[in-house]
């Protein structure tokens, strides 16, 4: 049972360090935070299973803004 404990806690921990790095790397605004967590968590997913998706490796990380 504490095992299962230690396991709750570290993902727990995992996933609030995830949200907070989203919030300072993109903004603490809910589209801010929306964008950034798909982003961040694509990038993640990427970097774990080594596959590379076209349309992320064609659209720029921070795209012109139309003013």
């Amino acid at each position: 049972m504490r095992l299962l404990s230690k396991i709750l806690w570290l993902l727990a921990f995992l996933a609030a360090s995830f949200c907070w790095m989203v919030l300072f790397e993109h903004g603490f605004s809910m589209k801010g935070f929306s964008q950034g967590v798909r982003e961040e968590w694509q990038t993640l997913t990427e970097l774990v299973t080594g596959k590379d998706d076209q349309a992320v490796q064609e659209t720029p990380a921070n795209p012109p803004t139309s003013k």
